[in-house]
């Protein structure tokens, strides 16, 4: 496999131009159980034939008009790009405003990277402008600027420029809560998470260029909430700052329920659907009873695949004593069932996986039959489905878990 054929078969030829390159893919199952098959989805018949965004499947809307998807992104194809595909969903959508995406990301790492503070130091010696400096030492573009890019494809070119910032706080204060204990943290959420709430963007203080970076953000989401009526803005930094005063994980887990519950806090899933409802400009209620089910099993999938994805490089970093915790579902897995091996730890981790996607493609089924959502729900449906496609790719395409062993020829 090269970088040729990724390209020529990812999207159509038409889409090309808008194409964000692909120079890795990492096979982090190394071929995947011998044993487990990937499921056959109704649900990719419904993805691409558009059919969530039909009028005709909101029976309660007296105003009936199909809704588009907009011209914010490409629909890729990894499985005729050739790519090791571990999941049974099988289309994905790539934004076209990735080189924004990178940009932005630029822009505040190296804000980050000047950023002097001697208060913000992890317990390994490592502060938040030391982390920003290793990104920015490293590819960007191969790491995790590609989440949005691949996760909230539909935003606009406002909105991909603010979900490109929210990425940055999230990944760099998340390396520097993993090298820490909780209290150490504190000086981060005094410095930086306070200011994020909206509440706090009235601050007259004196303030560095950085903080100035993070309240105009904070600000300008807020106010496309005014122009647009509603709160998708609000509630992605509510949930945003949820995930920053998580807890540390418990010593131990009951059941894989318990822990999954943990995990989606703790991989930043309830912010992810508010990144997803921002993204789609949305007056959705991620609390709303008809889509309990669903978000629930939608949270397990990103979390287990996200965790199957790193595990390697995870495992590896907490053997070498670089973070404080090792919280992933393949370990987890290992020790509740007192597994003989990491390698059956995966295997039964992978089944999980796929277990998820049978479910979601069953609740999806009785959704349509149920005939009670609105246009925005299904809307957000089709997709909170391009975030599950959209993470495996991901984690498949980025060099930050394959490390350069997984790059393609040229």
């Amino acid at each position: 496999m090269n970088i040729a054929t990724v390209r020529d078969g990812l999207t159509s030829s038409s889409d090309q131009k808008f194409q964000f390159p692909i120079h890795y893919a990492f096979d982090y199952l190394h071929g995947g159980s011998k044993y487990l098959h990937l499921p056959y989805l109704k649900l990719n018949d419904y993805v691409q034939s558009q059919v969530f965004l039909s009028p005709s499947l909101t029976k309660t809307s007296d105003n009936k008009q199909a809704i588009q998807r907009g011209d914010n992104a490409i629909s890729l194809n990894p499985l005729n790009a050739k790519l090791p595909w571990p999941s049974g969903v099988l289309t994905c959508r790539q934004s076209k405003h990735w080189q924004l995406t990178l940009d932005v990301t630029r822009q505040f790492l190296k804000a980050f990277a000047e950023y002097n503070s001697t208060q913000t130091l992890s317990t390994s010696g490592r502060s938040i402008a030391e982390i920003a400096v290793k990104e920015l030492e490293s590819k960007i573009e191969e790491g995790w600027a590609k989440f949005p890019v691949y996760l909230f494809s539909e935003a606009d070119e406002q909105r991909t420029k603010l979900l490109a910032a929210v990425n940055v706080f999230i990944f760099v204060f998340d390396d520097f809560w993993e090298m820490h204990d909780i209290s150490s943290f504190v000086s981060v959420q005094k410095a930086f998470i306070q200011r994020m709430q909206p509440e706090a963007c009235n601050d007259s203080t004196v303030k560095s260029f950085l903080e100035n970076m993070i309240d105009n953000t904070i600000m300008e989401i807020l106010q496309i909430d005014k122009l647009n009526g509603n709160n998708s803005g609000r509630d992605m930094i509510e949930l945003m700052i949820r995930f920053f005063n998580r807890p540390p994980p418990p010593s131990t887990y009951r059941n894989i329920e318990e822990f999954l519950l943990y995990r989606h806090e703790d991989a930043a899933v309830p912010y992810v659907l508010g990144c997803t409802k921002f993204s789609l400009n949305s007056s959705i209620n991620l609390e709303s009873p008809g889509l309990t089910k669903y978000i629930r099993l939608v949270k397990d999938h990103v979390s287990i695949a996200n965790d199957l994805g790193s595990w390697e490089k995870e495992k590896a970093a907490y053997d070498a004593g670089h973070v404080l915790y090792l919280i992933n579902t393949v370990q987890v897995v290992k020790e509740l069932f007192s597994l003989s091996s990491y390698d059956a730890a995966v295997t039964v981790t992978e089944g999980l996986q796929l277990q998820r996607e049978c479910e979601i493609d069953e609740e999806i089924q009785r959704l349509m039959s149920e005939d009670a959502l609105t246009a925005d729900e299904w809307r957000f449906i089709d997709a909170t489905l391009h975030v599950l496609s959209g993470n495996v790719l991901v984690s498949t395409i980025m060099s930050r878990y394959g490390g350069e062993q997984s790059r393609l020829s040229s």
